[in-house]
Order: C-alpha cells, then structure tokens, then sequence
C-alpha cells in the first residue's frame, strides 16, 4: 500500500477509534448490570396459590470477553495501519527492542514507541479498563455449565433451594370447667386462643450469574498497561532512526497482551 494511501486510511479510522474507547468507557460506567443474570424459580405446592412474582429470569447480555473481543476486531484495520504508517514514516530511523514479560514485541522505532505511547496515555482508554465490570469478592463464583450460557465466559454462584412456607392461624373456644357451675342465664365470656400451624406454600430456588471479570484479572491488565508504558519509556530513550517499513506491533499483539497477558 502506498503511504498516502495508509495515511488516508488512518486519519479515517482514527476518530472511529477514539469514539469507540469513549463508548466503551460509558457502557462500563453505565451499563454493568447487563453483565449480570439471575434466576428464580418457584413451583407452589398442590393447593397453595402461585407467587408469580417469585419467578425471573434475567439473561445476561454481554461479557466483558465478548466486548474486548469486539474492539479487538473492530480496532484492527485502525491499529495495524497506525503503526505500519509510523514505521514507512520511520524509514531510516533507528529502532530500539520493546519486550515486556517475555513478550517481543519486535523492533520498533521511535516514532512507532510514541504512537504507542500515546494509546497507553489515553486518559479514557485506562478509564474503560479500570470500569471493567468486575464480579463481588464476598460471593463464590464457579465457572457455570448452564445451557444458556453454554460457551461464553459465563461464572455462577451456588443454586440456593428451599420452600416457601407460611403461617395459618386458628382460633379455639378454651375448656372451662367451671362453666357447669353458672346460673341459667348468667353472663360468661368464653376465653380464646389460637393455634399457629406452618404450612409449605412451594419450592423456591435462586442463583446469580456474571460475565464480569474478578477484581484480580482487572488489577492485572492494569499492571501489564503500566509495564508496557514503562517499558515504551524506557526504550524511547535508546532509541535512534533506521529504515523500517513494516511494523512488527499489531493489534493482535497488543491487546493479546492488555487483554490476556499472551
């Protein structure tokens, strides 16, 4: 491709770019319910009148994978030809080594490093990463295996079961003994009581699940972004200008790193 036309195909796809990490940034803030299920279930038992308001079931509409994944692949076209543009820009400038946990990310140049730099500075884009939606510390969660949710970063907690049960209440006239002993016609007020039996309405059961990430998978994509950036510094310094045309950073290798520490 020419460099006119990379650099056309950039300046389109950068304003795309931002508007989607502002997107993402107000979904995080906004919308982390839709990360969350729950599930109620409620059968009355034989005679006993239905609660249908004891039964829910709310799906869960996203993941936080499914929506990383998304900007993965919408961000693409715009990451590669970002840093292909710096490296023919770059041509004949010298490249300096960027590896960070045993990930190369190859040669690049100074002005590849300061692109890079500029994603890692983004107020918004460590904003949206630090809004991932993340799942409650103080809950068991285990990976689920319901058919709903068959294939997707889906955790559950454990299924809580129980029936619903209630009070009857019956009113009784107390044995007097002593009402034999009163004149025909005297005035007596019989002593009442009342009996409290529990009864079994239905079987309830109740479960919560999540496509959040946990605390600890967000504290660490934050860590890695922290890492990269310091390590961009750090090679910004010793780097000097060579040819490059080809970048060796891509969106794959990038968010394969922000996103899954590969």
């Amino acid at each position: 491709m020419k460099l006119n036309v990379l650099l056309a195909k950039t300046d389109h796809l950068a304003s795309s770019f931002r508007k989607s990490i502002d997107d993402y940034l107000s979904y995080f803030k906004n919308k982390q319910t839709d990360f969350r299920g729950e599930k109620k279930t409620y059968e009355p038992r034989l005679g006993s009148i239905d609660i249908p308001g004891k039964r829910e079931n709310k799906l869960i509409v996203t993941t936080v994978d499914e929506k990383l994944e998304w900007l993965e692949e919408n961000s693409k076209d715009y990451i590669d030809a970002l840093f292909s543009l710096e490296a023919s820009n770059a041509s004949g400038i010298a490249k300096a080594k960027l590896e960070v946990d045993g990930v190369n990310f190859g040669e690049l140049s100074s002005l590849e490093l300061l692109r890079l730099k500029s994603i890692l500075e983004n107020g918004n884009l460590e904003q949206m990463y630090s809004n991932i939606p993340v799942r409650s510390d103080s809950e068991i969660w285990n990976t689920t295996n319901n058919e709903m949710y068959e294939g997707r970063f889906v955790f559950e907690t454990p299924k809580i079961s129980g029936v619903e049960k209630s009070t009857e209440k019956e009113s009784y006239i107390l044995p007097d003994p002593n009402i034999k002993e009163l004149k025909e016609g005297g005035h007596y007020t019989p002593q009442i009581a009342t009996k409290n039996t529990v009864i079994e309405l239905g079987d309830y059961s109740h479960q919560r699940f999540s496509g959040e990430w946990s605390h600890r998978q967000r504290a660490e994509l934050l860590k890695r972004r922290t890492k990269l950036l310091n390590a961009v510094i750090e090679a910004l310094k010793i780097s000097n200008e060579v040819e490059a045309i080809n970048s060796t950073i891509t969106s794959e290798k990038l968010f394969n790193y922000l996103h899954k520490g590969k």
